[in-house]
């Protein structure tokens, strides 16, 4: 059997781009500012976003109720943001101009941008895009790390959501063990890794626990809504030195829980770039579903939204 190709003008082609690009410009929602903050909303779904403190996502709210945590649970760490991996690059305390001061803001094709400052020590510079999307009922946020630096520099994006406790967090397991003083907690039942935060099991310490994961999810339950997170899959080996692709910590105080993922690190020349999509869903969990740990209808219900 003989296939005939057609090959298309540059023109045609350029055309067909610009056209693809429109329809999904189209599709997105529209950010709206309020006083400086931002705001992507519809169906009933709200996501908040303050340039003044570093481009930080402060709220994800479905019917009017905030799944993330709010400064009244910690004045510094609250809300979703990026910070650079490994931590032990640049300890305690993450860049103020990448995690909490002020980002320039643009909204462009519906899509909201927010550029941090340089970092002085790393060289670093953040962009964040995020856009929502009506039509599956999801947000998009893509991350961008500049190296502006004159230095080699080698970094993995680093996303850190802050949730309430209580919850049930859990996500395909990947390959080796699962590390940290937190991992006791965790248990493994058909291929999926359950965290569920029962704040008198956990002792009276901050704690985490470290593990590559597979599919590229992760969810969390709180009050019969499910958050879920989609983002590329990568091979263990390409984790950042110490760190892995699923990390979830609770602080010492036990009001907020981190559900955490990274992306592959990479070496950036001076003037590179790496960018990293992640797809955020918010849903009530249907009626025949339990919160419950080893309840595989519930990793399947997350892998027919992500699908």
């Amino acid at each position: 059997m003989m296939i005939k190709l057609s090959v298309l003008p540059f023109g045609c082609c350029l055309f067909l781009v610009v056209t693809c690009l429109a329809q999904k410009s189209h599709q997105r929602a529209m950010p709206e500012n309020l006083e400086g903050k931002y705001r992507i909303s519809f169906h009933q779904q709200v996501l908040e976003i303050d340039p003044a403190v570093g481009g930080r996502i402060t709220s994800l709210t479905l019917e009017g109720k905030n799944f993330l945590t709010g400064q009244a649970v910690h004045a510094d760490y609250w809300g979703s943001t990026l910070w650079p991996s490994p931590q032990k690059a640049w300890g305690g305390a993450v860049s103020p101009a990448l995690d909490h001061q002020p980002y320039t803001v643009s909204v462009q094709n519906k899509v909201l941008k927010l550029v941090s400052q340089k970092d002085p020590k790393s060289g670093y510079v953040f962009t964040k895009e995020i856009s929502g999307n009506p039509a599956d009922t999801s947000f998009t946020i893509v991350y961008t790390i500049t190296n502006a630096s004159d230095q080699v520099r080698q970094v993995a994006p680093w996303e850190v959501t802050r949730v309430h406790p209580g919850g049930l967090a859990f996500f395909p397991r990947g390959t080796g063990e699962r590390w940290g003083n937190l991992a006791t907690l965790a248990e493994d039942q058909h291929g999926i890794t359950w965290f569920a935060h029962q704040v008198d099991k956990i002792p009276a310490r901050h704690h985490k626990f470290f593990s590559d994961g597979a599919e590229g999810w992760v969810a969390q339950v709180n009050d019969r809504v499910i958050f879920i997170k989609k983002f590329p899959d990568f091979p263990a080996n390409r984790a950042a030195p110490s760190e892995a692709e699923v990390e979830i910590y609770t602080n010492a105080d036990k009001t907020y829980v981190e559900i955490e993922q990274q992306g592959a690190y990479e070496t950036l020349q001076p003037g590179a770039s790496l960018s990293w999509e992640v797809r955020w869903l918010l849903r009530k969990l249907p009626p025949h579903l339990q919160a419950e740990v080893g309840h595989v209808a519930l990793a399947d219900f997350v892998r027919m939204l992500v699908e």
